[in-house]
């Protein structure tokens, strides 16, 4: 049988090749499922985003796209030392399949992140590539029931008005910061958030965390979130599986609030 029917050379049929979603290669089952994901990554998850029946799902059998939203302040302002949480996830994107897309953006005001979160003219409104990602992570300096960037304080009221409606499709804002959601102020806001943006959960502090010990605990709960069949409804599972094996996270008071409507 000749090899040329196939891209990885697999012995097939004719009746078996099809057309790669790249309009040029001619592919089977087998490269899809085998090859494609490790081999050229960059074309199943650019397949999978398209709708395109790689195989035998587009999604592998999961509930929810591979896509994580990053809006992040600038954590102080020396010039020659910039941290950020962006390297981290990327990291995360081969263990994945198909591999996790990060859309990162420095947000610095109040205005900033209504750009891109305020309907409905804000970008993740309006960007087709962002109507499915699951998540929406903050990183800021925080205090209860706010966040703080290098330029102002965006508080309660405004990031409720920003996330105004947002849980349209199924989607948790993760309020990576310290001390959102302490005491009884965090929870009030907590609840408020949730009531004004319709999202499924908010995830965040109780305390003034160290910058690890929590960069640890989200990227644990990211990878089990992206990894399980079905997230939303294992939601309080998976946020229960990291306490349960990274004691640090409830020493730093990280804590899940779901909606009471969905």
């Amino acid at each position: 049988m000749p090899t040329d029917l196939c891209y990885w050379k697999h012995d097939i049929e004719p009746s078996d090749s099809f057309l790669c979603y790249d309009g040029k290669s001619r592919v089977c089952s087998s490269c899809c499922v085998e090859q494609c994901p490790k081999e050229t990554p960059q074309w199943f998850a650019a397949c999978a985003r398209a709708g395109h029946p790689t195989w035998p799902s587009v999604d592998r059998g999961r509930r929810v796209a591979s896509k994580l939203v990053v809006l992040e302040s600038y954590w102080d302002s020396r010039l020659f030392q910039t941290m950020t949480v962006k390297g981290f996830f990327e990291s995360m994107g081969p263990l994945h399949d198909p591999p996790l897309q990060l859309a990162h953006r420095f947000v610095e005001s109040q205005r900033g992140l209504a750009h891109y979160t305020a309907a409905p003219d804000g970008l993740l409104w309006r960007d087709a590539g962002a109507a499915d990602a699951p998540i929406f992570y903050l990183a800021f300096h925080g205090a209860p029931s706010e966040v703080i960037s290098v330029l102002e304080t965006i508080g309660e009221q405004e990031l409720c008005d920003a996330f105004k409606g947002f849980g349209v499709k199924p989607s948790l804002v993760y309020f990576a910061a310290c001390s959102v959601l302490r005491d009884a102020k965090g929870k009030q806001f907590a609840k408020k958030f949730l009531e004004a943006s319709g999202c499924r959960a908010v995830l965040g502090y109780t305390t003034d965390v160290n910058w690890m010990l929590s960069l640890v605990t989200d990227m644990l709960f990211l990878h089990r979130f992206y990894r399980d069949e079905d997230p939303w409804k294992n939601l309080r599972k998976i946020y229960e599986s990291v306490l349960d094996d990274f004691k640090p996270a409830g020493d730093i008071g990280w804590t899940l609030i779901e909606s009471k409507t969905k």
